[in-house]
């Protein structure tokens, strides 16, 4: 417990002791008059021994609840203390200073009209320090009371109180004694207008005090949303706003959190379309276009197909976790590789990859699949197998046109390249093997390369291609070697997705 709550709670303490030594000195007992000191400490002994039991109740039964709980037990808390504390001082009054009946009254309903406001006020208190707790997101799944409602039970009790107040020391100066009126010059009336003004003064100081209790909790509320939206405005959905109450604020806060993750849900599912198709398809996803994604489009575009070899015999030697956890991070990083060279990789399939380069682009995208090709080619020399040797690779691009849409059922479907020009590159990486060249293009695109980069390719001539009536004019790079690299520590199990290129 923080010193602002230590502060706060003994605050109410010391003015409960200050008001019932006030009404007790005013019941005009000559008794009680004499013996002042006495009259102090067994008011005040109830509530030092309380604040002692506070702290450890407190610590027991609020601080370790959820966060929505904690106000509601913070108040009843407080609520039994003051009372505790009501009891107790009527029992001490009575037995060491033989109060009156009428007196006893006004000690309980007194102690138990400071007790109610100070519960209130700490029970807004505890709501303010719940709002930097991070914790699972809240469900209200009580039913709430609105905040009218409250302030109607509030301001109605406040009343009543205030009525039984002043009923109460109206009747205890009808009761005073005739003798008394004579032997005191007692004037009735002057006394109960100042017993009066001393009620409505207390009432309304913490009435007051209530309300900017209150409104310091309406404040800290919206400025954490605000804060929170700012955040969401640039992109950031980490937040959540606490919900602490069971009310229209804590419903606010419920759906407003419910608006943040279903932005963080749009925005994950939007970085992951990033990587999959181009802006335009994922706009269209997103906003629902199912209809003219199941169409299709036709667009020109680069494809670039690459797979592992020997990557089956790597398989078989090894334990399907370590083989997932290889695949995740080698894919991690071509896709990578493919992203800087503003492709997108639309399809997993083993061990191989399918990238497109050139949607939504008219120019340039050739190269850059090319380049690609080569980074791909460079990184992949990382990947070692458990006895050194490299994973050999792979990879065929060409250039044509496709059609792109949605493949699948109603309730399952993937957004996919569908042509014959995604077929020849297909084919294309599976010549690489046969010409024994790691890199294979087509000749449409070599036409569209850099004279730099026409000089790193052979030319193959014309070649079959399975599944093609007519032969393909293609080019080779990167040709295959036999040497097998035993020199490098090998692949051996988890290490970090880094460390493997």
């Amino acid at each position: 417990m923080n010193i602002t709550s230590k502060f706060q709670i003994s605050a109410y303490y010391l003015l409960s002791v200050i008001v019932l030594c006030v009404f007790a000195f005013r019941s005009f007992d000559t008794h009680l008059m004499d013996s002042g000191f006495f009259l102090v400490l067994l008011v005040a002994l109830p509530f030092v021994l309380l604040r002692i039991i506070r702290e450890k109740l407190e610590a027991l039964v609020v601080i370790n609840q959820r966060a929505i709980d904690q106000s509601k037990r913070q108040l009843l808390l407080d609520l039994v203390l003051f009372g505790v504390a009501a009891i107790a001082i009527v029992v001490l009054q009575i037995v060491f200073q033989e109060s009156t009946l009428l007196l006893s009254m006004k000690i309980f309903i007194w102690t138990m009209i400071i007790g109610y406001f100070a519960s209130i006020d700490s029970a807004l208190h505890r709501v303010r320090k719940c709002f930097s707790q991070q914790e699972a997101k809240t469900e209200l799944q009580e039913k709430t009371v609105s905040i009218a409602h409250r302030l109607n039970i509030f301001l109605s009790l406040t009343v009543l109180f205030v009525a039984i107040a002043v009923a109460l020391s109206a009747y205890s100066y009808m009761s005073i004694s005739a003798d008394t009126l004579v032997n005191k010059t007692v004037d009735v009336r002057q006394n109960f207008l100042v017993d009066t003004l001393f009620i409505l003064g207390i009432v309304v100081s913490l009435t007051t005090r209530v309300i900017f209790s209150y409104s310091l909790n309406v404040q800290n509320l919206f400025g954490r949303q605000m804060d929170i939206l700012r955040k969401v405005q640039r992109g950031d959905f980490n937040d959540n706003i606490p919900v602490l109450t069971r009310d229209e604020f804590g419903i606010i806060a419920q759906q407003t959190n419910k608006m943040i993750e279903e932005l963080r849900d749009k925005d994950k599912i939007q970085k992951t379309l990033e990587r999959i198709v181009s802006p335009d398809i994922m706009n269209k996803l997103l906003n629902g276009n199912a209809a003219a994604l199941k169409q299709g489009e036709e667009h020109e575009i680069a494809i670039l197909f690459c797979d592992l070899r020997k990557f089956t015999t790597y398989a078989e030697n090894t334990p399907p976790e370590e083989v997932i956890f290889f695949l995740n991070a080698y894919f991690t990083k071509i896709a990578d590789v493919v992203a800087e060279h503003n492709g997108i990789v639309n399809k997993f399939m083993g061990d191989a990859i399918l990238a497109v380069f050139g949607v939504g682009r008219e120019t340039g995208y050739v190269e850059q699949a090319v380049d690609a090709a080569w980074d791909i080619l460079q990184h992949s020399n990382s990947a070692r197998m458990r006895d050194g040797t490299t994973f050999d690779i792979g990879i065929g691009v060409h250039k044509g046109r496709a059609a792109a849409g949605t493949i699948g059922s109603v309730d399952r479907f993937e957004y996919t390249f569908i042509g014959d020009a995604v077929n020849t590159a297909s084919r294309l990486d599976g010549l690489s093997k046969r010409l024994n060249h790691k890199i294979i293009i087509s000749g449409d695109v070599y036409e569209f390369l850099s004279h730099n980069m026409k000089s790193r390719f052979v030319n193959f001539g014309k070649q079959n291609i399975r599944g093609k009536s007519v032969a393909l004019q293609v080019y080779g790079a990167a040709p295959r070697t036999t040497e097998r690299h035993r020199n490098v520590v090998g692949f051996q199990g988890k290490q970090q997705a880094g460390e493997l290129f």
